[in-house]
């Protein structure tokens, strides 16, 4: 795989379904969000440009 540079990203967002999950950092090589479910112990990628097509900020 490509090298991979993280900008570090910490927000609170919703996915599609409602659920929500907290932004670990971007990739900007490979043009990536990266980030986490509460319950869940991987993290998990979202492609840049369908971020914020799939996903919604939580606003307190």
């Amino acid at each position: 795989m490509e090298d991979e540079v993280i900008k570090p990203w910490v927000q609170r967002y919703t996915d599609p379904r409602g659920i929500e999950v907290e932004t670990v950092g971007v990739d900007i090589v490979n043009h990536r969000v990266i980030f986490r479910y509460a319950d869940y112990p991987y993290e998990c990628v979202c492609p840049r440009r369908d971020w914020p097509k799939k996903f919604r900020k939580v606003e307190l």
